[in-house]
């Protein structure tokens, strides 16, 4: 009776084990680098406890909640304290600008959110880094538009080569 009763007791230990759940924040929907996060953004899902991600909990909902998304976001993704930000960027002392660049001008890989690039302008200036924010698909002649995060002091000097169409740009070491 006693081992009939440890099996059992042995059984629903197993059983509940391999069923138990964890709550952890997920993605409801897309969202894009430096959208403000809602919690209807939001979605609970359910993993097994020992699966080795590095998960936000869903208890800890309200540290996601009202910070912006540090890079694209896919629909059920799982959450991490680094794909969100307090800040929004640019920062002060930071610039957004926007390049329109050739066909051949630009790496026909596609671009993501924060890859490092150099952006060289054509006029003996010596390249500029800057981050990438977004990157468009190229457009029936080939020309792509690329959003880059710079200091803002280079910002008019890159916003005026890219007036003029003297703009490439590089795409340096990925981590």
């Amino acid at each position: 009776m006693t081992l009939a009763v440890t099996g059992a007791l042995l059984g629903a230990f197993a059983y509940r084990g391999a069923v138990a759940r964890e709550g952890v924040v997920a993605t409801a929907r897309p969202l894009q680098f430096g959208a403000l996060i809602q919690l209807s953004d939001l979605r609970e899902v359910r993993l097994p406890p020992d699966t080795g991600l590095v998960t936000v909990p869903w208890s800890e909902v309200d540290t996601i909640v009202g910070r912006h998304a540090g890079t694209d976001l896919m629909s059920g993704q799982t959450l991490t304290r680094d794909a969100v930000t307090a800040e929004v960027s640019p920062v002060p002392g930071q610039a957004v600008v926007g390049l329109s660049v050739e066909a051949g001008h630009a790496p026909s890989t596609s671009l993501e959110v924060r890859d490092e690039v150099l952006v060289i302008t054509g006029d003996g200036s010596p390249p500029r880094r800057a981050s990438v924010v977004r990157a468009g698909d190229p457009d029936v002649s080939g020309r792509r538009s690329i959003d880059v995060l710079v200091p803002q002091a280079d910002s008019e000097q890159l916003a005026l080569a890219a007036i003029n169409g003297r703009v490439a740009v590089v795409l340096v070491g990925r981590g």
